[in-house]
This record gives C-alpha cells, sequence and structure tokens, in this order.
C-alpha cells in the first residue's frame, strides 16, 4: 500500500473521529404547548412566555418545540423571550390528519428557527385549515398527508408523529408511515412501545422518543429525550430526524 493511500485513509478516520467528540448532549421537550391551544392551564397574572423559559432552565432543558395546534401564534413571543438564554426555542405547530381508515394521526411539524408566526399562519392556509381550527386538537385536516409533507418540504421543515400506539386503532397506521412515508421519527405515548419497533423493523434504525405534550407549565420536560447531535437547533434535529426517502 502506498505511503498517499496510508496518509489518506488516516486523515479520513482522524476526520470521523473528530466529528464524534464534537458531538454534544441536548435535552429537549419537542412537544409543548402554550395558551394558543384549547385547555391551556395557564396561571392567573402570570406572562407564559417568559415563565416558560425560566422553567426549561429549572428542568435542564437545552432545546423546545412550541406545537400548539393549529397555531404559530405564540411563536414570536416564545423566541423574544428566549433570546437572553441559552434556551433554544423551535418553531412548530401540530395538525391531525388522516391516513387510510384512522383521522387521528397527530404529526408535530418543526421548522427552522428563521420561520415566524406568520410562517406558520402561512402555511396552515396552504393546508387549507380554517381560522376557528385555531388551538383545537379536534379539528381533521381536510389535506393529505402527502399535501402536508409537501408543504412541509418545501420549508424545509420535519414531521414527527405523535403518541401513534396510545390505541389499537392508531397503531395499526405506523406500518403505513414507516414503509409508504419513510418515518423513522416517532413520539411515544409509553416508552416500551419501542420493542415493537425492533422486531417488526429489525434491520431499521428508528429515533422513538417521549414527550411531554405539555399543556401547563408543570409538566414541560415532565418527559424528555437526551440525544447527541453535531449541531445544536433545528440543523442536528433535521439530520437525526429526518424520514427516509421510499
Amino acid at each position: 500500500m502506498s505511503t498517499q493511500r496510508k496518509d489518506s485513509r488516516a486523515t479520513l478516520s482522524q476526520q470521523v473521529e473528530k466529528t464524534k467528540t464534537r458531538q454534544k448532549s441536548y435535552v429537549m421537550d419537542l412537544r409543548v404547548q402554550s395558551p394558543a391551544s384549547m385547555g391551556y392551564l395557564g396561571v392567573e397574572g402570570l406572562d407564559s412566555a417568559p415563565a416558560i423559559v425560566r422553567l426549561a432552565k429549572v428542568k435542564g432543558l437545552d432545546v423546545i418545540a412550541i406545537t400548539d395546534f393549529y397555531s404559530g401564534e405564540f411563536i414570536d413571543r416564545m423566541v423574544t423571550a428566549a433570546k437572553s438564554s441559552p434556551l433554544t426555542v423551535i418553531p412548530g405547530v401540530s395538525v391531525r390528519c388522516r391516513v387510510k381508515t384512522c383521522s387521528e394521526v397527530v404529526i408535530s411539524c418543526l421548522f427552522p428557527e428563521s420561520i415566524s408566526s406568520a410562517g406558520i399562519s402561512e402555511f396552515l392556509r396552504e393546508l387549507q385549515v380554517p381560522e376557528q381550527a385555531r388551538g383545537n386538537p379536534e379539528y381533521v385536516m381536510t389535506a393529505s398527508i402527502d399535501h402536508l409533507l409537501r408543504a412541509l418540504s418545501a420549508r424545509n421543515g420535519i414531521a414527527i408523529p405523535s403518541r401513534l400506539d396510545k390505541t389499537p386503532h392508531r397503531m395499526s397506521i405506523i406500518p403505513e408511515l414507516v414503509e409508504t412515508y419513510g418515518f423513522r421519527a416517532f413520539d411515544l405515548t409509553y416508552a416500551d412501545s419501542s420493542a415493537y419497533f425492533k422486531k417488526r423493523w429489525p434491520s431499521h434504525t428508528f429515533q422513538l422518543f417521549t414527550f411531554s405534550d405539555a399543556n401547563a407549565l408543570a409538566q414541560i420536560g415532565s418527559r424528555i429525550a437526551k440525544v447527541k447531535m453535531p449541531t445544536p437547533g433545528f440543523e442536528g434535529l433535521r439530520d437525526l430526524i429526518g424520514r427516509e426517502h421510499i
């Protein structure tokens, strides 16, 4: 073997090792609701945005996503409240769509940090979500999941199906999401549901989380994920939980 080839292999090995050592651990809760969601339990007289930031710090969170149902109204306030803190706020929104016979497919849509409340509203208009659906977890979109994923992809967003292991009916749609749509990240109700994925798709690598789905201050960070990413914020998340091309 030539000296040049040995040197190039050594350099590649060093680069891989360097990338591994650069990865940092981040504590995340990527399903947090705000007063923009129906049923949110706020504290009278308390400004929720800075309160969420303070509580996230107490809970040791590095990253949170605000994912109200059909509303991005609170995103700008949260970003402003977190500016002077190390907390990263990921803009997001939760939607509920129909896949085959199941109308209970909740998807958390996450966007780059540059997306504002107005950007979320534009996204919802493209999906033809009416104003009266804002904050309502019971509303089922008329737009298909294909339409949703195209609109999300156009904005460089990512999607995480949520709580599909809660009932057998919801669980029956997971194979469609894995095998047709390439989902490899799920927010689960029960941590031990991971055994289902390992048994059914032993050759796939999944990112399986259990986030809080907080709709009250006290619930934030009650269920978290600790992950290693080479890049913080949304860029790291996109590398971690992006869908596979099918």
